[in-house]
């Protein structure tokens, strides 16, 4: 007759076995876990209410105008207005340091925390081309120091793409200043000369032909401010029509100031349940090495 063998071993009786044993561990040192638990809520607890980890975001929205060309009118592609290049601008170490200092900050408070993103989807209508918008992002704390960052590197930002705009719009306003001033001084010319026509018309002095040909004066005099008068009016209406598309579509700005949001934070509650938990691990683990641990010390005393 061929040999018995052996049943196999029943894996899952050894693994109830095993489980078991391991909760009668844990049950006969139950205080462990019990008072690590609480341990930890109380711990927790505590370094939530000492700890300020709230973290903020402010976000300034810059618009980095389009230039135009002065004869044209056709967009110019430059450097500053590159949102690329911006990008770099706003988080190169030399603008964190200056603004860090601006607004009462180390500048490791906000290196690695400046964050840039082009805002899709928005047309400028005067051109029929995408406008080129910025959103300057700034997290950390306190709130009203990140706002200010924000908002101080969205200035900087502004400053940096608005050299040659801000050229332009000098120039139109000196322009236009020039051709304000050039149509005051033909208003005068003109009253004086209809007075002066009026006193020599009305003189007793002068004949009939003597008139006639000051009158003609008069008039060839009057016609010629009267052009220069219109030409200076029409000089002037588009003067001031480029001054307004130098400002309202060339010009940087910011459409939106930033204002610190809160983004993420450990509260008492969420600190005390932390701590709860590794408490409960750390007194489950201590209940099952109890006996390991007391046997390999009562060995070595032995």
């Amino acid at each position: 007759m061929p040999e018995a063998r052996p049943p196999a071993p029943d894996l899952d009786a050894e693994q109830e076995v095993d489980f078991g044993r391991y909760w009668s561990m844990i049950a006969a040192r139950w205080w462990l876990p019990v008072g690590l638990l609480v341990a930890g809520l109380v711990i927790g607890y505590l370094v939530s209410l000492g700890t300020n980890s709230t973290t903020y975001r402010a976000t300034a929205q810059v618009y980095l105008g389009q230039p135009l060309a002065p004869d044209s009118g056709a967009p110019v592609s430059s450097a500053p207005t590159n949102l690329g290049l911006v990008s770099n601008f706003a988080g190169a170490e030399s603008t964190i340091r200056r603004v860090a200092s601006q607004v009462g900050l180390r500048p490791s408070r906000l290196r690695g925390h400046v964050t840039t993103k082009p805002i899709l989807g928005i047309t400028n209508a005067k051109l029929g081309t995408p406008a080129p918008l910025l959103a300057i992002t700034v997290t950390g704390s306190p709130p009203a120091k990140v706002a200010a960052a924000a908002n101080a590197l969205a200035d900087a930002v502004v400053a940096k793409v608005s050299t040659y705009t801000g050229t332009k719009i000098q120039a139109l306003e000196d322009q236009l200043s020039f051709d304000e001033s050039q149509l005051k001084d033909v208003d005068r010319r003109i009253t004086d000369t209809n007075r002066q026509q009026q006193v020599i018309l009305a003189s007793q002095g002068l004949g009939a032909s003597e008139k006639l040909i000051a009158s003609v004066n008069f008039n060839n005099v009057l016609i010629f401010l009267e052009n220069r008068r219109a030409s200076l009016e029409r000089d002037r209406l588009d003067v001031r029509q480029l001054l307004s598309l130098a400002r309202e579509v060339e010009s940087a700005r910011i459409i939106a100031s930033a204002s610190a949001t809160t983004v993420s934070g450990t509260n008492a509650r969420t600190g005390a349940a932390i701590g709860g938990l590794i408490g409960l691990i750390v007194g489950i683990l201590a209940a099952l090495l109890w006996d390991p641990i007391a046997a390999r010390s009562r060995a070595h005393t032995g």
